[in-house]
């Protein structure tokens, strides 16, 4: 299964070195010198030949990349690397989004509000995309405060959506 790790930014320089949006919690191991890092949108395999953090961002330099042009044409690509759909991140509370697609997800009265059709990341926090029994899509911000409990063992994850989310006016049509 394929786990989205960063995603490809602007050049820095002019010898094929690129900033990264860092999308996981072990960019040390992930972006490690020598790693195989696939573009997502082409399934071209890059490898990891430098690395170095520059003002918070890090910046990746690839051997098949060598200059700015080449950076142009994988500006905005998503990095995917390959994790065994039965591993599990290390850290509690901890999981892979593709675990948390079609999971049940219920209410803290334990009423069901529909099943996890999509996470979509996010800037400040990822937003999970609920289809609700009446085939309607509801995008729930995935913070503890409104997603209190994930259980992947159990494929249900508990929701304390605020007044009004799950309503008509909140929800669009899945069809």
């Amino acid at each position: 299964m394929d786990v989205v790790v960063g995603r490809l930014g602007r050049p820095h320089g002019v010898h094929g070195e690129i900033s990264v949006e860092v999308r996981t919690d072990d960019p040390e191991n992930r972006f490690a010198i020598g790693a195989k890092i696939t573009l997502k949108e082409t399934n071209q395999v890059l490898t990891v030949a430098a690395t170095r953090w520059h003002l918070s961002r890090l910046l990746i330099k690839f051997e098949e990349i060598q200059d700015r042009t080449q950076v142009d044409k994988v500006r905005g690509k998503l990095l995917v690397v390959e994790v065994d759909p039965s591993q599990t991140p290390t850290g509690n509370n901890e999981f892979y989004e593709f675990q948390l697609i079609d999971l049940e997800v219920f209410n803290q009265k334990n009423k069901k509000l529909g099943v996890v059709k999509e996470v979509l990341p996010g800037s400040a926090q990822a937003l999970i995309v609920v289809k609700t029994p009446e085939n309607k899509e509801v995008m729930v911000p995935f913070v503890n405060q409104l997603v209190p409990e994930v259980d992947i063992k159990n494929k249900r994850i508990v929701m304390n959506p605020p007044s009004g989310l799950f309503d008509e006016e909140n929800a669009e049509d899945a069809r």
